[in-house]
């Protein structure tokens, strides 16, 4: 299997990075003429941290992977979802830490092709026993489903193929993509790909850091700017 994918139960992963204002040393100085000034200006920039970050972060990521918003969305600063959600570790005058947890995705995430189980069927009939139809004692011949080949946009712009062996699940759209890991019919396990935390340490790191260090310093100049008036 592809190093993009892996069959089992979903992973929980984290990850954190620390962003660093380039001009924060230049900004320190006007902090320290500002007095209670400076203080408002380093809260107004944490409020702007908290509520602009993600922004950040999502667009960062879809720059590099094929991943749908909502689950981006899902790793962020919910409390009530419980099994993903962001927590601000800090911010100061010279940087930010975000530390993301989250657990790794399915493939129904990353425009997964087809999205359901196709219903297509083999042109030629196979011949099968009879004691599986009622309608001949010795021998028949059904239409097995066409074979078909499951494909994802894990890295924006690139489509990776599932293994052979995969299949689609049943029921509601999109449907999850299943692997036999056993020698007969089962067990089934589901099949899983990256999580939000691994797409942040990965392709997308460099991207996002720097989308938050150039955000970040824009708006703490800005409360410095007004704090000054």
């Amino acid at each position: 299997m592809s190093n993009l994918f892996y069959s089992g139960s979903g992973r929980h992963t984290s990850g954190a990075f620390t962003v660093t204002m380039k001009d924060g040393a230049k900004l320190a100085k006007q902090i320290a003429k500002l007095e209670n000034g400076g203080k408002v200006a380093i809260q107004r920039t944490v409020s702007d941290f908290n509520s602009r970050a993600p922004a950040w972060v999502s667009k960062g990521i879809r720059q590099h992977y094929g991943v749908d918003t909502a689950a981006i969305k899902s790793a962020g600063p919910q409390k009530k979802r419980g099994a993903t959600h962001i927590n601000v570790a800090g911010v100061s005058v010279d940087g930010a830490t975000l530390e993301y947890k989250g657990r790794t995705l399915t493939p129904t995430h990353f425009k997964m092709s087809p999205k359901s189980r196709p219903t297509k069927r083999r042109r030629a009939p196979i011949l099968i026993p009879g004691q599986m139809l009622n309608s001949s004692p010795e021998v028949g011949t059904v239409r097995p489903p066409a074979p078909y080949q499951i494909t994802a946009q894990i890295i924006k712009g690139q489509r990776a193929r599932l293994p052979d062996n995969t299949f689609m699940g049943a029921g509601k759209v999109p449907a999850i993509p299943f692997q036999r890991t056993g020698s007969g019919r089962g067990p089934l396990e589901a099949v899983h790909t990256l999580s939000v935390p691994q797409m942040i340490n990965g392709r997308a790191k460099e991207t996002i850091e720097t989308m938050i260090s150039e955000g970040l310093e824009k708006r703490f100049t800005h409360h410095v700017q007004q704090a000054m008036k």
